[in-house]
């Protein structure tokens, strides 16, 4: 883990890995943690391999997260803590692109449950079926079990990890079904459904900071936020990391001398430092 695959690589090609979490409540910067996980590898129509376990959160379950998920205290006594199933996901995230719904969530969790194993969680490719679906459709409501419906995708049951991976997976191959009428599928074109940027942008932007990051390289940014001007700054990328249909660099802004988020699309220009 830790090293995107090429923006221009065919998606069926690639190693999927679809994942869902189930929590104690809605926000982990609050302590709220993991109680269940299952992950779902593919390759195109192919499934490689899976897992599903519920996980003991060490703390209680909330109300509103039982009567979301029906997971009870009672149902955990016996789970092993997050650390113990850390192995079996980390197989099954290894050299695959991450795809889950809403996939700030999940991916926001795993970064907690990483940390308090003492450990970080791996820079990772990530699409969000989420972030497809607000890019190329217009569903009446855009949770997941609504656009299963509209799909004519029916569920076996919902807010159970493993019942949700398959659904994603299930959307997901509707889409990319669709996407494949206008042409051949990319990573890029599942990865960075919102993005201006052309195919052969992403992947120069993307092989300069997979250099860069290593070895603490310095990079000239010129870079454009919004309606603002535009400005040219000293950065030392520091994580790569995927949101809602962008990809964003993680940096030290030596301009504002402090860390700064930048978002792909609105980088005019990415270059080592020592170029002319």
């Amino acid at each position: 883990m830790g090293i995107w695959p090429s923006p221009t690589a065919p998606i069926d090609e690639l190693a999927l890995t679809f994942v869902d979490v189930e929590t104690t409540g809605l926000d982990s910067t609050t302590g709220d943690r993991v109680c269940e996980i299952a992950l779902l590898r593919v390759c195109g129509d192919q499934e490689i391999g899976r897992f599903e376990s519920l996980v003991h959160p060490q703390r209680p379950m909330t109300p509103g997260s039982i009567a979301v998920n029906g997971i009870t205290d009672a149902l955990l006594v016996d789970a092993p803590p997050f650390a113990a199933v850390l192995p079996q996901v980390q197989a099954l995230l290894q050299d695959a692109v991450l795809v889950a719904h809403n996939a700030r969530f999940d991916v926001g969790f795993l970064r907690y449950e990483w940390q308090i194993a003492g450990q970080t969680l791996p820079s990772l490719a990530v699409v969000d079926t989420l972030a497809l679906a607000q890019a190329h459709y217009r569903f009446r409501h855009n949770s997941l079990g609504a656009i299963a419906s509209e799909l004519g995708i029916i569920p076996t049951s919902l807010h159970r990890a493993m019942a949700d991976v398959l659904i994603t997976w299930q959307v997901w191959q509707r889409f990319v079904a669709h996407m494949r009428e206008a042409g051949p599928v990319t990573l890029a074109h599942v990865m960075y459904p919102h993005s201006r940027r052309s195919v052969a942008e992403l992947t120069a932007i993307i092989t300069v900071l997979q250099e860069a990051i290593p070895t603490g390289k310095p990079l000239q940014l010129r870079y454009q936020p919004g309606k603002a001007p535009e400005t040219v700054r000293v950065v030392q990328p520091l994580e790569v990391y995927y949101e809602r249909g962008h990809g964003y660099i993680r940096a030290f802004c030596h301009l504002r001398q402090e860390e700064r988020n930048f978002r792909f699309d609105r980088i005019a220009e990415l270059r080592p430092l020592n170029e002319d």
